[in-house]
């Protein structure tokens, strides 16, 4: 699978098990459900089938629910349209006073001026502001064309007071949070307070979802700095961020609001269009590869589907294209950069960089994060290492949000939190839960001692296996049978002291392994002969003779 995560939009092509498995399978790591076009018993219907197919399968997919937010629009107009001719003036105002234009929140007109730029219908017709009086704007149409019923308004660049969060919204918060779903995607984010007050409804209702604060207005663009610092994701939501803006611009504010949103460590979602052709073509067109190759290397966390997938005609493939893109740019091991200034927790991020820098100078094969609210996760994946991060927890619903994390594989330890985890229990469990096998070396940053879930601040490094015991290494590694006595033929032998073993004896071992120390005339000797050595050796276990074991000739471990 690939580090870059898979948000899949569910609908009427994708809600059927057989399909999401199909989505699972390729990389699906969460679902989005758009509240826009659906009732609120359907929350609860995606939520069964989606824990059901993770108990099945074993995996870890968390649903986000979509919340529509508050929507500036026209009212309706005779025969259902409004014709607009460049030139031509038009009033504005709320229904009451019968405008030739009414709006769903008239309180905006107190915040605009003479010549402000209002679009209606997705920025196909442009007017511009005249003259303000009595609660009522008086525009002059800059384009040609038709106006629907309820056209979307767009006024770029103007904070709007017109809230985040309606009252079907706060219907949707109380069923998803009852129905435990993962996250809410907060529509047309202004600034920070559109955020925090989300959060106190989330708190008010018993919730602890992440917060995926959405950028779709110019006034989210400019605010992204103090919007990032309150959010747990960042959405480029390239939809209405390319009315709001001329499209010329829209590619450079996504590397804008990837870039500063990584500087918190806060993981980025590209969405809107991703592979938009495929909701009728089963394969996408050149240009859209290109734009998930770029978004990739831009530095994204996750990519969306929307259409794509909810009534497209090709979810599955959607899925598919998105995950063998994300591979093949990831095989190329392009080294993506690391926060350029850091403005987050400052102690998580250390310990994220030395669990990166360890892993690179030692070769490891994973890093594994023992984290209670997946923070420490959070600011690995940030670092962007080569390696496979696992994430331990304690609850499936934070394996769910940590498995949105770009290059994390979450991994449930059951028990207790107050009881902790020793490091033999740990590595056990990986072995049999995970695709890290015998002998794999592993970086770990835990709370010590005993990794304590919270306040991470070890890190070292291990290997996977059963711990046997630990001694001063010199060699390669070597697995194979371990026996006591001289006399017997196995790979690996263990005595007391060099006195234990002659040097005409030596030549049949690949590695031996001293209770005691060793001289160093011994010690060269071996080491001339390309024996690996353990030296002031200490056994956890009695190891029987004749046992498969592995020793780590870097680190000392002894494993089985």
């Amino acid at each position: 699978m690939p580090k870059t995560k898979i948000v899949a939009t569910i609908g009427p092509k994708s809600f059927n098990e057989d399909v999401l498995t199909k989505m699972i399978k390729s990389g699906l790591s969460t679902i989005r459900i758009n509240t826009a076009h659906v009732d609120l018993p359907y929350i609860g219907q995606v939520k069964k089938m989606v824990d059901g197919l993770n108990q099945k399968m074993g995996s870890h997919v968390g649903i986000m629910v979509d919340l529509k937010g508050p929507e500036l629009r026209t009212g309706t107009f005779k025969g259902g349209k409004l014709d607009v001719r460049r030139g031509t003036r038009f009033t504005l105002a709320a229904e009451d006073k019968t405008p030739d234009i009414s709006i769903s929140h008239p309180a905006i007109l107190d915040h605009l001026k003479e010549k402000d730029m209002i679009l209606f219908s997705d920025g196909r017709i442009r007017m511009r502001v005249v003259s303000i009086k009595d609660s009522t704007a008086t525009v002059e149409a800059v384009d040609d064309g038709n106006m629907r019923d309820r056209s979307r308004i767009n006024i770029p660049g103007k904070f709007l007071p017109i809230g985040s969060v309606t009252d079907r919204d706060k219907d949707f918060l109380k069923e998803s949070i009852k129905q435990g779903v993962d996250f809410f995607a907060l529509s047309f984010v202004q600034g920070k307070d559109n955020v925090i007050e989300l959060e106190e409804l989330i708190h008010e209702n018993g919730g602890d979802q992440f917060i995926v604060s959405k950028i779709e207005t110019k006034s989210g663009l400019q605010n992204i700095r103090e919007i990032t610092r309150v959010s747990d994701f960042i959405m480029v939501a390239r939809g209405d961020l390319g009315v709001e803006l001329p499209l010329k611009e829209v590619s450079l504010a996504q590397k804008r609001i990837i870039e500063e949103s990584h500087k918190e460590g806060v993981p980025t979602i590209v969405a809107t269009q991703m592979l938009e052709s495929m909701v009728k073509e089963s394969n996408p067109t050149r240009a859209e590869v290109s734009d998930v190759t770029n978004a990739i290397l831009d530095n994204a966390d996750a990519l969306m589907l929307s259409e794509e997938s909810s009534i497209g005609d090709y979810p599955v493939e959607a899925v598919n294209f998105l995950s063998d893109i994300a591979e093949y740019v990831e095989s190329k091991q392009i080294s993506l950069v690391e926060p350029v200034e850091f403005l987050g927790n400052r102690v998580a991020y250390s310990i994220a960089r030395s669990a990166k820098n360890i892993a690179n100078e030692i070769d490891a094969d994973a890093i594994l994060a023992f984290t209670k609210s997946g923070n420490t996760a959070k600011m690995i994946s940030a670092v962007r290492p080569n390696v496979p991060i696992y994430a331990a927890v304690i609850s499936s619903r934070m394996a769910n949000k940590l498995n949105l994390y770009r290059g994390v594989e979450p991994v449930v330890f059951a028990g207790e939190e107050s009881m902790g985890i020793d490091l033999v229990s740990a590595l056990s469990f990986f072995e049999a839960h995970s695709s890290l096998k015998k002998g794999d070396r592993v970086v770990l940053t835990s709370g010590a001692p005993y990794f304590l879930f919270g306040g991470t601040n070890e890190v070292r490094v291990s290997t996977i296996g059963t711990f046997i015991g630990r001694g001063y290494p010199s060699g390669k590694s070597v697995k194979g049978k371990i026996t006591r006595n001289p006399d017997e033929k196995r790979e690996i032998l263990l005595v007391e002291s060099d006195e234990d073993i002659s040097f005409d004896r030596i030549g049949k071992y690949q590695a031996i392994i001293f209770t005691g120390n060793v001289s160093n005339k011994m010690r060269e000797t071996l080491r001339d002969v390309g024996i690996t050595v353990l030296h002031n050796t200490r056994l956890a276990v009695y190891i029987k003779d004749g046992e498969d074991v592995f020793v780590d000739g870097e680190t000392g471990v002894i494993i089985h």
